[in-house]
């Protein structure tokens, strides 16, 4: 079975680990970053009892003008026989880290005339045909910037080997979306940029870096290859309880997008060339104006937000304190990692740890910063007079997540501000600017226009994609305003998961077992699956993707005599055993204990009684002698669809 982690999970990463001071060492001017400082500030660091109750086992490296000033392990490399971390052998996963060895990999071809980044990449695969409705060319900087138009390209954990091209030829999705208009963050992209480091070099993937990176810098424990001598010096991961999970194998082998394994010796010989210029004692693996441009900001919603180059990213702005920050993260499941350059002070930093307890990267970021390069200005200046509600009118709307349809921000004009609903929960934000935008905690947002000057994007506090607005859904003539369902319906036809534009919705016929998965599944933004369907009745069905995809990852498992039924209604309890498999094993949510006065067959209890116990569901469902009654061997309707839909997702996302 694939496990399934959503992609709102990785980014939840990215936010405040509670109750971890902001800053216990806080300076009202920088103190002097040497050797003796960094190893206090990091035994400091760690030694914190928010910290300490969080850690499984941690690599930390600080380099600053030429030297490595901080490489050591804290914790365990394995908690069950503590195991301790050898900063200089330990391997960790670097994850999405990975993604700035590849793109270096790309301008090391293109320094060499063999690659254009301005050129159609389809010029380099004759073996490959990527689709494309947008008629425009979508080209290698288009690719590093994560701004390829694709549609969905998240495609986690398979259980099949895949070499880089047959991983490419069954994964590939097509470009529907003009290159280069907005951001959504695209690990396909950089499965392809190694691809054509392959075709353009002669040399796997992996032997490119290895002779071009990874010997020029010393790097002489890294690796993109999960092979035996990777297994018995990796550390292990831990979940989010601190328990031993196994080892997930890199897909395709060589991982282009986030396999490399690597040590905090090696990351501080690419950190301390990145801020040479390239340069690495007498070897040089970029020139500098190679590293300027992937550094650059390429691509931004507004000129006064840090945005993406070259494989580089933006995760926590708020605590740049007004320095030039380029940094990369990296998530996998028990993986979780961060690399951070300030060029202007010759600085890098980079952790790693090895469990999904909490987000250690955030808190040593901000104390780290507060540290030794705090705010010297007094933050953004807001707009005098503030805009009333009539002016900020245009900024109200619905915004769908490019790269995870089941996120969205609901915004809403005030005087003076406007209110930002998400999944983080309720912001305020400030106009500092045209477009530009600050929350309470100094987090900016900003919008982006089309060619007409209507709002079409906004971003702000989820790090991995922008967010289109999305137009007010076309009535059915069967769902009127005042119709109790209406708001769940006409919500889903927003996000995508409920066709519009069609004359009535028949929200009292039954939805079929095939209907409902087709509008689950969608909106957790993944590739639907596109492996040989498990269930003899599903084949040329309409919902077979959306049924396979859900099978692949153990949120159906079918009816007696390997059939789905498709086209079969579906029962009240199926409904809430599939939303309960699936919270379960992406979430990891625990059972909830409900009172009901008809119980449900055996093998769906759990799963109703998590429905009602978190109170997914509308009028349908009525009190009733003290319990609730639920109805689970009833038909569900296309309403109460609807309406279970949209309470998961205002409940948990």
């Amino acid at each position: 079975m694939k496990k399934l982690i959503l992609p709102i999970l990785a980014a939840a990463l990215f936010l405040p680990t509670g109750g971890i001071a902001a800053d216990p060492q806080a300076s009202p001017s920088a103190v002097k970053l040497d050797k003796a400082e960094a190893a206090a500030f990091a035994a400091q660091f760690f030694e914190q009892k928010e910290v300490k109750e969080q850690l499984a086992g941690a690599l930390l490296v600080i380099v600053k003008d030429g030297q490595v000033l901080l490489n050591k392990g804290y914790g365990y490399a394995d908690m069950a026989t503590k195991r301790p971390i050898d900063a200089d052998k330990t391997l960790f996963r670097l994850a999405s880290v990975s993604k700035l060895f590849t793109s270096a990999g790309i301008m090391q071809l293109a320094e060499a005339g063999k690659v254009d980044l301005d050129k159609d990449v389809q010029t380099y695969l004759p073996d490959l045909q990527i689709p494309n409705t947008t008629g425009a060319p979508l080209t290698l900087k288009h690719l590093m910037t994560h701004t390829t138009g694709f549609d969905n390209t998240d495609s986690l954990d398979s259980d099949k080997a895949y070499t880089l091209k047959d991983y490419l030829k069954n994964m590939m999705p097509t470009v529907v979306r003009k290159p280069g208009e907005a951001f959504r963050y695209d690990n396909f992209a950089f499965t392809l940029q190694g691809y054509i480091i392959e075709k353009m070099s002669g040399l796997p993937f992996q032997d490119y870096v290895r002779k071009n990176m990874f010997k020029p810098l010393g790097m002489d424990r890294s690796s993109f290859i999960f092979n035996d001598e990777v297994r018995k010096a990796i550390a292990t991961p831990h979940n989010n309880n601190l328990e031993p999970i196994a080892q997930i194998p890199n897909v395709p082998d060589n991982s282009p997008q986030g396999g490399m394994f690597s040590t905090g010796a090696d990351m501080a010989k690419f950190m301390l060339a990145m801020l040479n210029g390239g340069q690495a004692g007498g070897e040089r693996f970029l020139t500098e104006a190679s590293i300027k441009a992937m550094e650059h900001t390429s691509v931004t919603i507004h000129p006064d937000i840090p945005g993406v180059g070259y494989a580089f990213e933006t995760n926590y702005p708020k605590d740049y304190n007004g320095y030039t920050v380029v940094e990369k993260g990296g998530d996998l499941a028990g993986f979780h990692s961060n690399l951070w350059l300030l060029p202007g002070q010759n600085t890098g930093m980079f952790l790693a740890l090895n469990s999904d307890k909490g987000n250690l990267r955030l808190p040593f970021f901000e104390q780290f910063m507060s540290r030794y390069f705090p705010r010297t200005d007094a933050g953004p200046a807001f707009v005098k007079p503030a805009p009333d509600k009539q002016q900020l009118l245009r900024f109200e709307g619905l915004y769908r997540h490019l790269r995870t349809p089941v996120l969205r921000y609901d915004i809403t004009a005030a005087d003076g501000a406007l209110i930002v609903r998400d999944a983080l929960g309720t912001h305020t934000l400030r106009q500092a600017g045209d477009l530009l935008f600050y929350d309470e905690e100094g987090t900016p947002a900003g919008f982006k226009l089309d060619a007409d000057g209507n709002i079409v994007y906004f971003s702000y506090n989820m790090p991995d994609s922008w967010a289109e607005k999305i137009p007010e859904p076309a009535k059915f003539s069967d769902v009127p305003e005042a119709h109790p369902y209406a708001k769940s319906i006409y919500y889903l036809v927003q996000l995508g998961a409920l066709p519009g534009g069609t004359a009535e919705f028949k929200p009292d016929m039954p939805i079929t077992r095939g209907q409902f998965l087709a509008q689950l599944m969608p909106l957790a933004g993944f590739q639907l699956s596109t492996q040989p369907s498990v269930f003899s009745d599903t084949k040329g069905s309409p919902y077979e993707a959306a049924i396979q995809t859900a099978a692949d990852y153990g949120i159906v498992q079918g009816l007696p005599g390997s059939i789905f039924g498709p086209n079969q209604a579906l029962t009240r309890e199926q409904a809430a055993t599939f939303i309960w498999r699936m919270v379960k094993i992406s979430l990891n949510a625990a059972p909830v204990k409900s009172d009901l006065r008809t119980p449900a067959s055996p093998w769906a209890s759990e799963g109703v009684q998590y429905i009602v116990g978190q109170q997914l569901f509308g009028p349908d469902v009525q009190a009733a002698g003290g319990a609730l009654e639920y109805r689970p061997k009833d038909q569900m309707l296309n309403k109460e669809a609807a309406e279970l839909i949209y309470k998961l997702i205002q409940k948990l996302f």
